[in-house]
């Protein structure tokens, strides 16, 4: 796993691209630099999903769920969101709302 580019939460889960995160309490603060070249930011969110949109290339967005496991979105372009669903895990979103994306492989 490559080197966490900001740690408001550890994501153990995914492998192989570096991860961006931010957190909705800062009113949607942007986060900490990007992966390759890439500006995101937490386009949409309710109790149980997260839709985050990036320009500069192909992401996939994630986020935290309640049960601490980490949805994965699928890849998309940039501009376009992608959501993340916590219900895949049978859980609801972490409050507050944890996100990222990484690069699309």
């Amino acid at each position: 796993m490559k080197r966490l580019l900001a740690a408001t939460f550890a994501v153990t889960a995914l492998v192989g691209a570096p991860l961006l995160i931010g957190d909705a309490t800062a009113s949607a603060a942007p986060p900490l630099g990007a992966p390759g070249g890439l500006n995101c930011r937490l386009s949409w969110y309710d109790a149980n999903t997260a839709g985050i949109t990036c320009t500069g290339g192909t992401f996939v967005g994630a986020a935290q769920c309640a049960n601490g496991k980490v949805a994965r979105g699928a890849a998309a372009h940039s501009g376009t969101p992608s959501y993340a669903y916590c219900t895949s895990f049978g859980s609801s979103l972490a409050t507050p709302v944890r996100w990222g994306a990484f690069e699309a492989v």
